[in-house]
């Protein structure tokens, strides 16, 4: 599992370790190699990364390397996007977005209360 940090990747054993250790929430981008709209999303998603790198980190998760997250958060649609605060799922979304529109959905999540 690999964190898209803009000098490093780091790698964890496991996703459960990944948002225990995280210390901003996370956007987590489920997608797949075969997937045209997930592509898509590569450089929107450095794009919200360099712009919101203060706020939120931002996690790729191949639902085809890593099938058990995939079921466990019932990923049924590619791209599915899930903002994770404090280690839980708060929000989720599907399909490509253009960066501004997601910018927004990151804001709304996090500014949404518990």
């Amino acid at each position: 599992i690999k964190l898209l940090v803009k000098a490093k990747k780091e790698t964890f054993s496991t996703f459960e370790e990944l948002l225990e250790k995280s210390e901003k929430p996370l956007l987590v981008d489920f997608y797949a190699t075969w997937c045209g709209p997930c592509q898509y999303m590569v450089p929107i998603l450095q794009e919200v990364h360099e712009k919101m790198s203060d706020k939120i980190n931002i996690v790729k998760i191949d639902t085809e390397k890593y099938t058990s997250i995939a079921n466990k958060y019932k990923i049924e649609a590619l791209p599915t996007f899930i903002i994770f605060k404090d280690g839980e799922p708060c929000y989720r979304f599907e399909g490509a977005l253009p960066a501004d529109q997601l910018i927004l959905q990151i804001e709304s999540a996090l500014e949404a209360p518990k």
